[in-house]
């Protein structure tokens, strides 16, 4: 039996007992050409590595990272009693950054596991912001999504949320575009379909390691972990999950790395999007997404344009590493 005190549910309560399914999600994805070693220095070493302090090794493995728009239609928790509460839709945009885990090897960095992370999620559903910070660690803003319904075209994608333009002492909060996606050309034939979640991952795992892509070496436990990604259909995120501290914000309650499991229950259909694509990132000082990607200013090519629809559940949480306290 956990030693953990019981979670106290309050009146009005917003964060529901995971694990959660969201079925009937359709998503748009794009991959983004960006500066892997931008995205190792910003993103991954200072929030994934450095707190650790040597505990975990993230790498980036490519220049490439995916931007997804999903309309998850009914999601819900499936575990009693919040089962039976009811169901909730969800509208997200999120930046991936696919990495391995790294150990060392003979003086060699040798991959030892892949997981996703979310750098940056918008949802335009504020219980989702509660239960995916406080329970995971996702880093969700809360804001309007805006994308295509099934089956209409997929021509303009945007997501706004709260920002602060430059940081000043006279600066007001205001809610701001963040992405905007445009199809600037429209396909002439239909795209490539897939048919189960197998050619989807791998039409993938082609163009992360065959364009753009700066694997490390794969151990046999890399080798081992994709297939067993593939088998039991698992797309696992990491996260950086932490609470400022009441008596002194400049340090944290609780921080930890966590890694979480999303599994794919049904594959509903798929495949490439015809045309092409282009997103305009904007930059704020509290939003650095271009600088965070080390990419200038100015429209960005988007490639690989595809569509998905699924059932998934977002399982539990596994700590990799949590920081020791006196408390």
């Amino acid at each position: 039996m956990s030693e953990l005190p019981p979670y106290v549910t309050r009146p009005a309560e917003a964060v529901h007992l995971q694990p959660f399914l969201c079925a009937n999600t359709q998503m748009y994805g794009f991959y983004l050409r960006a500066n892997r070693n931008a995205i190792q220095q910003r993103l991954v070493d200072p929030i994934l590595n450095a707190p650790a302090g040597g505990a975990t090794n993230y790498q980036a493995i490519s220049d490439l990272v995916l931007m997804s728009f999903a309309m998850a239609n009914h999601c819900t928790s499936t575990m009693p009693p919040d089962s039976a509460i009811g169901w909730v839709t969800e509208g997200s945009w999120t930046l991936w950054v696919p990495l391995v885990t790294v150990k060392r090897e003979m003086g060699i960095d040798v991959a030892q596991r892949f997981v996703f992370y979310p750098a940056y999620i918008t949802v335009d559903n504020s219980w989702s912001v509660a239960a995916g910070r406080e329970i995971y660690g996702f880093p969700k803003g809360y804001g309007p999504v805006n994308l295509p319904k099934k089956g209409d075209p997929v021509t303009h994608l945007t997501t706004s949320t709260m920002v602060m333009e430059t940081f000043a002492s006279s600066s007001q909060g205001q809610v701001r575009p963040l992405v905007d996606v445009v199809q600037t050309e429209a396909g002439t034939i239909g795209g490539e379909v897939w048919r189960d979640l197998e050619d989807a991952v791998s039409a993938i795992a082609h163009l992360l390691t065959g364009n753009g892509g700066h694997l490390i070496v794969p151990g046999l436990n890399f080798a081992k972990n994709l297939i067993q990604l593939a088998r039991e259909e698992e797309v696992p995120s990491v996260f950086l999950k932490q609470f400022r501290d009441a008596a002194d914000g400049t340090r944290a309650c609780y921080q930890s790395i966590l890694e979480a499991g999303s599994f794919v229950d049904k594959f509903n259909g798929g495949g490439l999007l015809t045309g092409t694509y282009r997103a305009t990132l904007c930059n704020y000082d509290s939003h650095p997404i271009l600088t965070d990607l080390g990419l200038k200013a100015g429209p960005q090519r988007l490639e690989f344009p595809f569509w998905v629809n699924f059932d998934f559940t977002v399982k539990q949480g596994t700590e990799v590493w949590k920081a020791q306290t006196n408390g």
